[in-house]
């Protein structure tokens, strides 16, 4: 892919005194206050220590969950302000708007190497929209601009592609690196790259899935949706969950799999409950004698072994999505056993290990591995759709 204009390029040029608004993505886990997944914010750190040595003032840009143009006091970043400083080690100050007199006032009255959070940019319908008027507004205060938020470079909203298109923008070090690590999944070549692909719905992957089967050469599909994979297959899956409108794309995936050389690897044996709450009374069936009143609720030993055997013979993985209920033990034992083998893998330098969404870096971090693979992403539809080989228009006006 075409290069980007990142830090390189930018430290180049005398930053003293000059204002930098950074895009990062603070749209974090949240339980009673306190954050529950600092990944995002570990992403972003080294592009704001780089930054702040050139003696500017650094403005971060960022939503927070769907106010829908209003303002909510519930969604407001001011929360973040304590794990920031902790993360920055630093005084974090906070603007009441990231429009208008407010930052403004305050961005001319701070030092140099002072860091300020803006107010949720979601509070503005002009955010989402990506109104000219708004993306003016953004920029008003600032001489450049930095996005370091894979997660939101899908979306073309004015904190992300509206302000890129009036000040001199670059790439962070975060993003910088996330594309560079996809890029290299999708173009290598490489003895063999291994897909694993999970979650509930084909309906939301199936680009990714007929993409990823033209650049790899094995697709572990695990999770609920290979329950439709399954039921395609003519399997019975009892009263597991499945997505009938998908049973057609999931023979036509299949198909088309085969025509390129991509194995599918499907589960060959499945842990069943009656209730995925009650995990004790669970059995492991092969997936030809599943029960008619049972629920498949992960993968079994058998299809453990047969993941593990295709990725000890490979060099290159990337995994969205778990392989089964992790958040129900003992239906954590597929994806966590899948975790702890390309954890050892990448350690001892086999194979190069790329992982992210939601659920995947929470089953890592239930695994205990969110440390163990060559990098995490906290991106979901992002990382999908670049994947899928989608163009992302934040990352496409940086290469302009």
């Amino acid at each position: 892919m075409p290069t980007l204009r990142n830090l390189d390029q930018l430290l180049k040029q005398n930053l003293k005194g000059k204002t930098v608004h950074i895009r990062v993505d603070l749209n974090l886990p949240i339980n009673e206050g306190k954050i529950l997944d600092k990944t995002r914010i570990n992403n972003f750190l080294p592009t704001i220590k780089e930054i702040i040595k050139k003696e500017c003032k650094i403005s971060l840009l960022s939503h927070f969950g769907r106010p829908n143009g209003n303002v909510d006091k519930k969604m407001s970043l001011k929360m973040l302000i304590p794990d920031l400083q902790k993360s920055f080690r630093q005084e974090v100050r906070f603007s009441k708007s990231c429009i208008g007199e407010e930052p403004k006032r305050i961005l001319e009255k701070i030092p140099n190497k002072s860091i300020v959070l803006m107010e949720n940019t979601r509070f503005h319908k002009g955010e989402e929209k990506n109104f000219k008027k708004f993306s003016l507004e953004l920029a008003r205060y600032a001489d450049f601009f930095i996005n370091d938020a894979f997660s939101v470079s899908h979306r073309s909203h004015a904190s992300v592609t509206g302000i890129s298109e009036i000040l001199p923008s670059f790439a962070g070090r975060s993003l910088e690196k996330e594309t560079a690590m996809i890029s290299k999944f999708l173009n290598a070549k490489s003895k063999k790259r291994v897909a694993i692909i999970g979650g509930s719905k084909i309906s939301t992957k199936i680009s990714l899935i007929n993409h990823l089967s033209k650049r790899v050469d094995v697709i572990v599909i695990g999770g609920a949706m290979a329950n439709t994979f399954l039921l395609a297959k003519g399997y019975n899956i009892g009263k597991s969950i499945f997505e009938v409108n998908m049973i057609k794309e999931a023979k036509k995936i299949m198909r088309t799999a085969k025509k390129q050389g991509c194995e599918i690897i499907l589960p060959v044996d499945v842990a069943v409950a009656n209730d995925f709450k009650k995990g004790k009374d669970y059995k492991l069936y092969n997936i030809d004698k599943v029960p008619d009143d049972g629920l498949i609720l992960d993968i079994g030993k058998k299809t453990i072994g047969i993941i593990e055997k295709s990725l000890s013979n490979c060099s290159d993985v990337v995994w969205c999505g778990p392989l089964g209920l992790f958040e129900y033990k003992p239906f954590d034992i597929g994806t966590t056993s899948i975790a702890r083998y390309i954890s050892n893998l990448t350690n001892r330098n086999m194979i190069t290990s790329f992982a992210g969404g939601g659920d995947t870096i929470a089953a890592l971090r239930q695994s205990n591995c969110i440390g163990g693979l060559t990098y995490i992403s906290s991106a979901g539809g992002a990382l999908l759709e670049m994947l899928a080989g989608k163009k992302l228009p934040g990352l496409e006006i940086l290469m302009r």
